[in-house]
């Protein structure tokens, strides 16, 4: 294929075969350097695809067929969940709804019964509203897991709201009858196409980092998988899964979230008691997160309260470097001079800016006095740290657009400090950075690299969703005319 009229790395057309660039330049010599080749005329800017520094495959899948209650409030939540009980048996699942939401509902508790068995997550998915009997079922009002925490009412019986590590027992539990993991991942796959995203770094348990390398092995989709730690066996290594998958590394929590108040602090949150929920003492991890270093896996902490930063970096800073560099996932509040000390740990700064668009209004409340130090994006940047962008898709939407908007926006935390990046850095993030994150060379658009390309009317910087996207060569996603076949 020989595509051509719009801006190509300064060039007005591209030759595309093999899964391969051949060849930049003038739509006429290429037309010449390959005779009988397709012509496509399109108008616009290729970019090359984007990859996601940080989502969950097997859990984005699911959720595409999950119930959203994203943005609802109580009345039309509760109006939702008693239609969708209405038209189904079995466990209710749903998910997207705000901390505050949940604490609501989790009030009526008839409402609860009637909608047994129910299983909803916050949008953060550290928050989790389930009905009481199904929580007395399974144990979790008497065994309350370490980590984790089982809200009573004023009777001492559950009210329905898990938090932390006490949600991942009735999670489990309630997604035993989903089934079709493959399936699932091969949903999320195609919809991250029709956003340009060709590839991702993917947390998983094992079911799905089966999943993930079996889909991956059909589909032109490259994916790079963090499992989680405490499933991988002792005799078990970083290793390739198939052509386009890979076992990367494994990662940790150290603590919660901020829209769950479980992010875990230095100081007191400025509207909420105490300073957040740790998973772990970080002691207990050191020698695990040697132990797998060792045997060559990258380690991802999931660190969002500046108590957890410190704390994550700390175990990193102390660790034998891997086959691909160690990374912090969320890093929203850190402590000061981190930047410098990640920089020069050569520890990966694993970011989200489209949490910003559910996050601003608490960081503001919950984080007044200290959001100069809050989504330090622009000192990360300074300070030359590697910065891997993504969005932790199911959390945030998968949308490039909207994370470049936040990662160019992010001056509106506000606290007297520069927080947005400018846009070359951002979007070196969401490619060149997430490659070098897992210790693989960048695909810019050249001769020889891999013909992942995505065709924008301007770009994601302009809110642009793609017309056109190739993976390996191959289209898998058209928006309407985006071409004209010559």
């Amino acid at each position: 294929m020989i595509y051509h009229g719009a801006e190509v790395a300064g060039q007005d057309a591209v030759a595309v075969g093999g899964g391969r660039i051949l060849a930049l330049g003038p739509v006429d010599r290429l037309r010449r350097q390959f005779p009988g080749a397709t012509v496509r005329r399109v108008a616009g800017r290729f970019l090359p695809g984007f990859l996601d520094g940080h989502l969950h495959l097997l859990s984005y899948g699911r959720a595409l067929g999950e119930l959203d209650l994203a943005g609802l409030a109580a009345p039309k939540a509760r109006d939702v969940l008693l239609a969708a009980r209405g038209a189904q048996d079995g466990w209710l699942r749903g998910r997207g709804a705000s901390a505050s939401l949940l604490v609501e509902l989790a009030r009526d508790q008839n409402l609860l019964r009637r909608l047994a068995p129910l299983r909803v997550w916050a949008h953060d998915l550290h928050t989790l509203l389930s009905d009481p009997g199904s929580v007395r079922a399974l144990g979790l009002d008497r065994h309350v897991p370490p980590g984790g925490a089982v809200e009573q009412g004023p009777d001492g019986l559950p009210t329905g709201l898990l938090r932390e590590a006490a949600a991942l027992p009735l999670a489990a539990a309630a997604d035993q009858d989903q089934g079709g993991a493959e399936a699932a991942v091969e949903r999320a796959i195609r919809d991250l196409w029709r956003r340009g995203i060709v590839g991702a770094v993917t947390f998983e348990t094992p079911e799905g980092v089966a999943a993930v390398a079996s889909a991956t092995g059909r589909l032109p989709f490259q994916a790079y998988v963090y499992q989680t730690a405490a499933s991988i066996g002792r005799g078990q290594r970083p290793r390739r899964l198939g052509r386009r998958s890979a076992l990367v590394g494994a990662k940790f929590f150290l603590d919660g979230t901020l829209g769950s108040r479980t992010a875990w602090l230095r100081a007191p949150y400025a509207d909420a008691p105490g300073t957040g929920l740790p998973r772990h003492d970080p002691e207990d991890l050191r020698g695990s997160m040697r132990s797998l270093a060792r045997r060559g896996f990258s380690l991802a902490v999931h660190a969002i309260g500046d108590a957890a930063a410190q704390a994550a970096l700390g175990l990193l800073e102390s660790l034998p470097p891997a086959e691909a560099p160690h990374r912090i996932e969320h890093l929203q509040l850190v402590p000061e001079g981190f930047a410098e000390r990640l920089a020069a740990a050569d520890v990966t700064a694993s970011i989200q800016p489209c949490h910003l668009e559910q996050d601003l209004a608490d960081a503001r409340r919950a984080w007044a006095d200290r959001l100069a130090r809050a989504y330090p994006y622009r000192a990360f940047g300074d300070a030359g740290a590697r910065l891997a962008l993504g969005s932790d898709a199911p959390v945030e939407s998968p949308s490039p657009a909207l994370n470049l908007k936040w990662a160019l926006g992010a001056d509106a935390v506000g606290g007297g400090a520069r927080h947005g990046l400018d846009l070359e850095l951002a979007l070196r993030g969401y490619r060149d950075g997430v490659y070098q994150s897992v210790g693989v060379r960048g695909q810019d658009i050249v001769p020889g690299a891999r013909a992942d390309l995505v065709l924008y009317r301007q770009g994601p910087e302009h809110g642009d969703d793609p017309l056109l996207v190739l993976s390996e060569g191959q289209e898998v996603f058209r928006a309407g005319e985006a071409y004209v076949e010559e």
